[in-house]
């Protein structure tokens, strides 16, 4: 029986979690299908989904060269 109710004292704990994380993924995908909605309505071409990476060359410009300090010194 303690078994089971740690198991139940877990799940009660973590459903409340779940439930936001549930609830972000919800809210973003529907945000992204408004989005897509207008760029069709303004007959803009959608664009490629983005990485968060920055070119090499343009990180060496900001200088935020990964493992260095910055380029100019």
């Amino acid at each position: 029986m303690e078994l089971v109710g740690i198991l139940v004292l877990v799940v009660v704990l973590l459903v409340p979690s779940v439930r936001k994380l549930i609830d972000s993924a919800a809210y973003r995908n529907r945000a992204k299908g408004k989005a897509e909605i207008i760029r069709a309505e303004r007959g803009v071409e959608p664009e490629r989904e983005s990485t968060r990476r920055v070119a090499p060359e343009r990180r060496a410009r900001s200088g935020r060269v990964r493992g260095k300090g910055r380029a100019d010194g």
